[in-house]
């Protein structure tokens, strides 16, 4: 007879994947996994296959959990200029609150792995690309609007703006103050708000 389930798999993975988030995948090991868990190695390995799989499934819990908020501000197909900002802001929020220290899981997974791990690598180009569209998308219907000019660089904006995106958690990772990832985000969306930053921007 097969062994009934102990644990609620979708609890352990959330457990997990804070843990993950904290140290790192080569900063974990099993047992700090069954400690924060409270599911033993064996019941991790049969539900998720190991460390390995365990981190892939966190990663997946992450993205549609954490970034959930902001696949949502990001995906409808009418979000324009006023998205844009709220995404920042929500941003700029999220890297205020406790635990924000511990950054992106997904950005700190690619620089930790992104190179050596296919399948994390996969996770990751899948995120950032999910996101870099929608920004694109948002700013393309911010020009047909009429909220940016026309001729408006949406390509050159789109990479800027995820580049900010990408660094914000890093800055919070390493201690930033909130109040200075607040001006970063105050600048880049400058940037859309000036005739001047607009024009200038063009010119780069």
């Amino acid at each position: 007879m097969a062994r009934s389930r102990e644990f609620c798999p979708d609890t352990a993975l959330d457990k997990a994947m804070r843990v993950f988030w904290e140290k790192g995948y080569g900063g974990t090991s099993i047992e700090d996994l069954v400690n924060a868990t409270g599911v033993s190695r064996y019941g991790l390995y049969g539900e998720f296959g190991g460390k390995s799989g365990l981190f892939h499934a966190a990663l997946e819990h992450y993205r549609a959990t954490i970034l959930r908020p902001l696949l949502d501000i990001i995906e409808p197909p009418d979000a324009g200029l006023d998205a844009v900002k709220v995404l920042f802001d929500t941003l700029r929020c999220f890297m205020s609150q406790p635990g924000s220290p511990l950054g992106c899981l997904i950005f700190n997974s690619m620089h930790e792995l992104g190179q050596c791990d296919e399948a994390v690598a996969a996770t990751v180009i899948a995120a950032r690309e999910r996101l870099r569209a929608g920004l694109r998308r948002m700013l393309d219907n911010a020009v047909r609007r009429g909220e940016l000019p026309p001729g408006y660089d949406v390509e050159r904006e789109a990479d800027f703006l995820f580049g900010v995106m990408h660094a914000l958690p890093m800055m919070a990772r390493a201690g930033v103050e909130p109040a200075a990832i607040g001006n970063m985000v105050g600048v880049a969306l400058s940037t859309l708000d000036s005739p001047a930053g607009r024009e200038s921007e063009r010119m780069f």
